[in-house]
């Protein structure tokens, strides 16, 4: 269970299977390297998240998938407070799904973030849950007109509900939703997604990768 009022993140991620990951980065690169750079990836993003846990003293999750992908992701991905099998439906059913279940949980407030945004750091996480004391929902705005990141305090139905996702259109849609509704919305900075060869590389080449 988890504490009334507690911090809760949770991390989307597909279980680490050859050919199964970076499908659209293994055309550029092969599915094994693909398939590393996913998993490394996935662990930037988990370190993040879990050092912004510490920080909120709340929890840290991770929604998986296939069903049967459990004991890979707890091997890639250790220390979670809990492993969550993504239910079924497209992206934003499986999203409403983890968020409305944190929240029945007892949650204050609940972030979902994916494993593509490993720029995505402790402090902009904790960006993102002070954005919600003024804020019906928080966004990070993705570069390619997605988003790498969304929370809320009470699930919101109407942003997850036949939105175009994957596209350049995401973020456009959801955010008229959102006014449509009468929500307040607060934008965190625009991050990129790793999707492509020259996403990779250019990430590897930052200087905190040491490259």
């Amino acid at each position: 269970m988890i504490r009334h009022g507690g911090d809760v993140i949770i991390l989307f991620a597909r279980a680490p299977e050859l050919g199964r990951v970076k499908t659209r980065l293994a055309h550029e690169i092969g599915d094994a390297a693909a398939l590393a750079a996913y998993e490394e990836l996935g662990r930037t993003c988990w370190s993040n998240a879990v050092a912004a846990r510490g920080a909120l003293g709340g929890r840290a999750l991770v929604a998986y998938t296939p069903h049967d992908g459990e004991d890979s992701v707890r091997a890639w991905l250790s220390g979670a407070d809990a492993y969550t099998v993504q239910q079924n439906g497209d992206l934003g059913q499986r999203m409403l799904s983890a968020i409305t279940s944190a929240l029945s949980d007892g949650a204050g407030r609940v972030v979902v973030i994916g494993s593509d945004c490993p720029t995505l750091s402790e402090r902009v996480l904790l960006d993102a849950f002070a954005a919600l004391d003024r804020a019906d929902v928080v966004i990070g705005p993705a570069t390619d007109g997605g988003y790498y990141l969304i929370g809320m305090s009470r699930a919101r139905d109407v942003l997850f509900a036949d939105v175009p996702w994957s596209s350049p259109l995401t973020l456009g849609v959801t955010l008229d939703r959102a006014q449509a509704a009468g929500l307040r919305v607060a934008l965190l900075q625009p991050l990129s997604d790793v999707d492509t060869a020259d996403d990779w590389y250019a990430w590897k080449r930052e200087p905190s990768q040491g490259a």
